[in-house]
């Protein structure tokens, strides 16, 4: 009985770590810069269905089974399965947005704790816009990345610490504070 209860705890134990865990590293992110879809006529439709940026989070909002993985779907694998975390989230806005005509980024960052977080940040003529998992925020005025981060800061139970921010090309366009304590991080959040 002792052992079998000690199974349990172990399982439970390796569960949570699983659960908590997921992708990691601000280079964890699927570039878009050469993406072309695979698949078939159905993804295109989705694609030309969405006419806003918003009208994507929506769908994601709706559509998502949150996961974490140890590797990033592309958006029509994303699409397909339905299934993913933070980056998957990000890598759809952004390829949407980007067919679109807007110039997106992808915002990676660190909080306090030993987590991490991906953003999708749209230029939308006059301010950014942007995108966490399952929301998204428009009409703030927002005229910054670090502005972004403030926000973003507000709505989170965590705190972020720092961020690094990339174009359509993977270019980094905004370097972290810490370098280095960027490079510790990569565990996902679910918010």
């Amino acid at each position: 009985m002792k052992k079998i209860l000690k199974n349990f705890a172990l399982i439970m134990v390796l569960g949570l770590l699983l659960i908590s865990a997921g992708c990691g590293g601000a280079k964890d992110y699927y570039d878009l810069s050469g993406y072309t879809p695979e698949g078939n006529g159905a993804f295109t439709s989705f694609v030309n269905s969405m006419n806003t940026p918003s009208n994507v989070a929506t769908w994601i909002y709706y559509n998502l089974t949150y996961q974490t993985s140890a590797s990033v779907k592309s958006p029509y694998n994303f699409w397909k399965s339905r299934v993913g975390d933070c980056s998957e989230c990000a890598a759809l806005v952004s390829y949407i947005s980007h067919q679109l005509g807007y110039p997106t980024y992808q915002i990676y960052l660190t909080y306090t704790i030993d987590k991490a977080h991906r953003l999708c940040a749209i230029w939308m003529g006059s301010e950014f816009h942007y995108s966490s998992t399952r929301n998204y925020y428009q009409n703030l005025g927002l005229q910054s990345f670090a502005e972004i981060i403030e926000h973003y800061d507000k709505t989170t139970t965590r705190t972020v610490e720092d961020y690094t921010v990339f174009d359509w090309n993977g270019n980094i366009v905004q370097e972290p504070a810490d370098p280095d304590r960027m490079k510790s991080r990569g565990i996902y959040d679910g918010e």
